[in-house]
């Protein structure tokens, strides 16, 4: 498996140490930088299939043991090349690197443990990404025998979240003590954030649909009359026509004259 990662440099040790870890576990090597795997020891006096099968397995320690420098050696910058070089010992070089970028005072216990607590989720972080961040700087406190308890975890994951979270930050509040755990709290924030993503999805669907609705010509419907008819409603409207002036202008009886009989 051809796997690249990003070389050693002065300001990724972190994430170095993390990648080249992950490739030395494909490799069957890492338990050798761990210690957990020694060389095989050799039973005194065994010979034949038992001396080939001890030789098959010291040969599989030494190519892994040898992958592993490289791995640790190639994937490093020149500069820090020259810290292991010529050593040939995995765990030597692994504890060389350690010591030279991580080294155990309590200055770097006291800035990882304000970096935790400064730790804010960035705009349009994901709340899985912003937690693999407090994650991390927790597992560099746990290198420096400075763990951080799991109630502070939790704290610290609704301790800085937008406005919109308000509603489950205020409803976690109300759990009991035994139940605020940090993986808990991460479940129901993760499940928040999903709901609230679906929501301004159907929101934003709805705004376009809205939009398009309100931009379409409105139709006219038009009936032609027949022919016929057009006679018939152009007479109709003449008759009302004159009703409606002679409704206006309404007939009066002249004024008749009086005659006296006699005159």
């Amino acid at each position: 498996m051809d796997i690249s990662i990003e070389k050693l440099n002065a300001n990724n040790y972190s994430t170095w140490k993390e990648d080249v870890k992950v490739v030395l576990m494909e490799k069957g090597s890492w338990r050798i930088i761990t210690e957990e795997e020694k060389v095989p020891d050799k039973l005194s006096g065994i010979e034949g299939e038992e001396e080939r099968t001890y030789q098959k397995l010291l040969k599989d320690y030494n190519l892994r043991k040898d992958r592993a420098y490289s791995v640790i050696y190639l994937s490093s910058e020149k500069e820090y090349r020259l810290l292991i070089a010529g050593i040939e010992d995995p765990v030597k070089a692994w504890k060389i690197l350690e010591e030279h970028f991580r080294p155990d005072s309590r200055a770097r216990a006291i800035g990882l443990t304000d970096e935790f607590f400064s730790c804010r989720v960035c705009p349009d972080e994901d709340i899985g990404i912003y937690a693999a961040r407090l994650k991390h700087i927790s597992a560099q406190l746990a290198d420096c025998d400075k763990p951080i308890k799991d109630w502070y975890h939790a704290f610290q994951l609704i301790r800085y979240l937008p406005p919109e979270y308000a509603g489950i930050v205020h409803a976690i509040y109300r759990w009991k003590d035994e139940d605020f755990k940090a993986d808990k709290v991460l479940s129901e924030l993760l499940a928040e954030e999903a709901r609230l993503k679906q929501s301004n999805k159907d929101q934003e669907v709805l705004a376009c649909q809205a939009k398009i609705n309100s931009s379409r010509p409105l139709k006219v419907i038009t009936r032609k009359i027949p022919s016929g008819n057009h006679d018939q409603v152009e007479l109709s409207s003449k008759v009302k026509g004159r009703q409606r002036k002679n409704q206006k202008n309404p007939f009066v009886f002249p004024k008749t004259t009086k005659y006296k009989f006699g005159d």
